[in-house]
């Protein structure tokens, strides 16, 4: 039974790579490609999408105003202003914090009644790094194969919460018994695996990684640039459109 959990284990942790790879070096490689071709574009419908939404929001804020009978004075349109700009803010605060603090929590990975439920909490990802930590760290056992193996990937999953993974690093260093293997260790790695798989194959075909193949092909890059250019396009419209509409409903009030 021992042979056939190496056997698994190695398996899982050869999946894991792969998928960590992805996560690095091919998005790593992709990103720096794609801003080349496209950034000045995504940064302008980015800028842009983010003014049209403000005067989106401004008008209706307005139209309150009107439909209440109230009249619309430089006051009023400086409260209004001053509200955009803290909603703003509170915004770009938001994105911030998500961009960091990014969950990948899949609760249908903890539908298994075997396991416990410390595991079905989101919080307790510190509880299994911890766990982690104590095995792998080479202040506490000194550096180990297994250090090397893991400790880069385990501190990637945590630090972007990813729930699923982690689980996989906490049953392979911190579940599996070497003195007591069993037919429900195998079960657990062979989900694992199977889960893994279709993981690995599913972020191919996710954006920005379905654009690997694709960065060096002159007439996809041209038909990239030219759906930008037409979103940054309707994106114009929308602002032209909602500035007459505050300039309208301004002289109205």
């Amino acid at each position: 039974m021992n042979k056939q959990i190496n056997y698994y284990t190695n398996q899982l942790l050869d999946l894991l790579k792969t998928w960590y790879y992805y996560q690095t070096e091919v998005l790593q490689r992709i990103n720096f490609s794609y801003e080349n071709l496209f950034g000045v574009l995504e940064t302008e419908i980015e800028t842009k999408e983010k003014n049209a939404r403000t005067l989106e929001r401004k008008y209706h804020l307005l139209a309150i105003k009107i439909n209440r009978g109230e009249k619309i004075t430089r006051k009023s349109i400086e409260f209004i202003d001053g509200l955009l700009d803290r909603e703003k803010k509170r915004e770009m605060k938001f994105q911030h914090r998500k961009s960091h603090n990014r969950s990948f929590f899949n609760p249908q990975l903890f539908n298994n009644p075997q396991l416990d439920t410390k595991y079905n909490d989101q919080f307790n990802i510190s509880y299994m790094y911890r766990q982690i930590v104590k095995r792998l760290h080479p202040d506490i056992i000194g550096e180990t194969t297994n250090f090397r193996a893991f400790w880069d990937n385990v501190q990637i999953s945590y630090s972007k919460k990813d729930i699923e993974r982690l689980r996989m690093f906490y049953f392979i260093l911190c579940e599996i018994s070497n003195e007591n293997d069993s037919h429900n260790e195998i079960e657990e790695l062979k989900n694992f695996i199977e889960k893994q798989k279709k993981d690995n194959e599913n972020l191919k075909t996710q954006e920005p990684f379905c654009f690997e193949n694709k960065l060096t092909d002159q007439n996809w890059i041209i038909e990239r640039k030219n759906l930008l250019r037409n979103k940054l396009v309707q994106i114009n419209k929308r602002i032209i459109h909602n500035n007459k509409l505050i300039r309208a409903a301004v002289a109205a009030g």
